[in-house]
């Protein structure tokens, strides 16, 4: 059990830094789940900034690469982003929105440390397994992780997934540091239709994971079947 939790964890940090390679998958959303339309809709009522409703879509890309980017490298480059607006450069973000980012930025770097340890834990416990001949097979591993699963999701449908991510940024973030923004009062959120992005992120997360999973979970099934055939010449 833990050594499979230890395992899909694993894929789950590999998961994240090969996705933000691809922007998360930010284009495709940004065209297919109601981004566009919501910048158009929000961006002009903004209380702090004006004219990114006149930005082009490359801008837009370009822009959410560049948070996606400073997050990746401790938040550097946050309060550099900008767009031009009426041949001026205007500021993406406002303190609040930076701080906000900054501490995402924080988690991801305390999560890098902790993936490295879980990627430890993950190894040793497979050494030892495979000094035991305690094998475990494909089917099996998904079956243990499918069932979790399934129960984390039904968890999340009694409860709400919307009220659970609200209730970790609560545990995860200081007090004193807003997180939660209106469409008027940030870009940010607008440009990311928050917190919707975010539950399609989530979605691409997990199915990248299972098939990390599988593949970690495949290659050593073929390095213990490898050492058994060597074993029994």
């Amino acid at each position: 059990m833990i050594w499979v939790w230890a395992g899909f964890l694993l894929s789950l940090w590999i998961s994240w830094h090969l996705l933000a390679k691809t922007d998360f998958f930010y284009p495709v959303w940004y065209d297919h789940a109601g981004i566009h339309e919501n910048i158009e809709r929000y961006a002009p009522d903004n209380h702090y900034r004006e004219g990114f409703e006149k930005t082009s879509r490359n801008e837009r890309l370009a822009l959410f690469h560049g948070i996606v980017v400073a997050i990746q490298h401790q938040g550097k480059g946050l309060d550099t982003l900008a767009y031009r607006h009426e041949g001026q450069s205007v500021l993406l973000l406002h303190p609040p929105e930076i701080g906000h980012l900054q501490d995402v930025a924080n988690l991801v770097s305390w999560l890098n440390r902790a993936g490295l340890v879980i990627f430890g834990i993950w190894l040793l416990i497979g050494l030892w397994r495979f000094k035991h001949h305690q094998y475990t097979t494909l089917r099996q591993a998904w079956w243990i992780l499918g069932s979790n699963l399934a129960l984390i999701a039904l968890l999340l449908g009694v409860f709400g997934a919307e009220k659970v991510f609200y209730q970790l940024h609560v545990w995860v973030f200081p007090p004193e540091h807003p997180w939660f923004f209106f469409y008027e009062d940030s870009l940010m959120s607008t440009l990311m239709k928050a917190p919707d992005l975010f539950a399609y992120i989530a979605i691409a997360l997990v199915v990248t994971a299972g098939l990390i999973f599988s593949l970690l979970l495949y290659t050593a099934q073929r390095v213990q079947t490898q050492a058994g055939r060597l074993k029994s010449r």
